[in-house]
């Protein structure tokens, strides 16, 4: 019986930064949302509560911490044996979320659960199990999946169906970074770039035409990106107010608490809007330090994903890794103005029980796979001193 290696600290210290720093930005930027709004009729569910939108980010926070430690103690060979049960219940929600009357309609997006006074978001955990799909089939197919028919095309058709699920929810930023997983883990896997782009290119222009056609106000995120003082009160509104907020932080910040925007100047201040916040009261150098933390917890799990010896594990723990970093180059591309808007999460930071769980989940599968590095460590010594004791 193989003994089971410990997990890796540093990653599991940095967890512990960026979730403090999440459940800290999200009392500092809700509080006035929650505790006014229920006076003006804009937010009845929250009861005039201040402390409203922390109370159940932290409820999601230990019901994740719960997750992360025991999807740690699983051993990431019972995820290789599961995958495909894994992508069928991932693949199988995201229909469900369509139907209505199962489904949730909220800003004209059927994309969530409604679970008592909770909603979950299917597409969110849909990339875990595309993932682990991806990763299990490649690492079976070996040098194959640069075989067009037999190799790569299985596992694009698989990646389209999901990415063409969630695009007619609609909800283009999550399906935007599940695209972008999945074609990391294929290029990793030993896919060709140049079949990819051919094959991959006319799926998402139909992908967004069809998007366009469900959404007609998403033209709207172009201009706004191309010219947000065309329409400042309009569809310029959210990136200037954006910009209003991290140029009023400066160098050093406000001060924590001390925010202008979150008066309700700037909209989704919590959610997609929560970088603003955090610049604003915290400053270039609180922001910096922030992004220093999630760079240094993307760079190790990379290195963990790098010294496994298993393919999958490898392959699955880079889509994670993946998962983090574009998800978090759109929300801070999009609030700063470097890219359109796409309304996704910050991970780790952002208000959204779906998104921290799937955050913690997915770190508890790197903690896994880091258990795997730590084990191969230990029998690598013993060979080398068979005799010690």
């Amino acid at each position: 019986m193989k003994t089971r290696g410990v997990p890796d600290f540093l990653l599991l210290f940095l967890t512990a930064l960026l979730v403090g720093f999440g459940i800290t930005m999200v009392l500092s930027s809700s509080s006035i949302f929650a505790l006014t709004s229920f006076t003006s009729g804009g937010c009845d569910y929250c009861g005039g509560d201040e402390l409203y939108f922390v109370k159940r980010q932290s409820v999601f926070l230990l019901l994740g911490v719960v997750g992360m430690l025991v999807a740690m103690n699983i051993p990431f060979s019972f995820y290789k044996r599961n995958f495909l049960l894994i992508a069928l219940v991932s693949f199988f929600s995201l229909l469900l979320v369509l139907v209505p009357g199962i489904g949730k309609e909220v800003n004209g997006a059927r994309s969530w659960f409604e679970i008592g006074s909770a909603t979950i978001q299917p597409a969110e955990f849909a990339k875990l199990g595309l993932i682990l799909y991806l990763a299990a089939i490649i690492s079976k197919k070996g040098n194959g999946i640069q075989k067009l028919k037999s190799g790569l095309m299985p596992p694009l058709m698989v990646t389209g169906m999901f990415f063409m699920m969630i695009v007619v929810q609609p909800d283009l930023g999550s399906a935007a970074i599940l695209l972008g997983c999945a074609l990391i883990v294929m290029i990793c896997g030993g896919a060709k770039i140049r079949q990819l782009v051919g094959l991959g290119a006319p799926a998402v222009t139909v992908a967004l035409l069809v998007y366009i056609t469900a959404k007609p106000h998403a033209l709207n995120r172009i201009s706004s990106y191309l010219d947000p003082w065309s329409d400042m009160s309009g569809t310029g509104y959210n990136i200037i107010q954006s910009w209003i907020a991290i140029a009023h932080g400066g160098l050093t910040g406000t001060g924590f608490g001390k925010s202008i925007q979150k008066y309700l100047y700037l909209p989704e201040r919590h959610t997609d809007f929560i970088f603003s916040i955090m610049t604003e009261e915290l400053g270039f150098i609180g922001a910096s330090v922030f992004l220093l933390i999630f760079l240094l917890f993307l760079l190790r799990g990379i290195h963990i994903c790098l010294r496994v010896k298993d393919t999958f594990a490898s392959l699955a723990g880079i889509g994670v890794v993946s998962m983090f970093a574009i998800q978090a180059i759109l929300n801070i591309g999009g609030v700063t103005g470097l890219i359109p808007l796409t309304g996704v999460p910050l991970p780790f930071i952002s208000y959204g029980g779906s998104s921290l769980l799937v955050c913690l989940l997915a770190t508890g599968f790197l903690l896994s796979i880091s258990r795997e590095v730590s084990r191969q460590k230990v029998e690598e010594q013993l060979q080398k001193q068979p005799y010690a004791m």
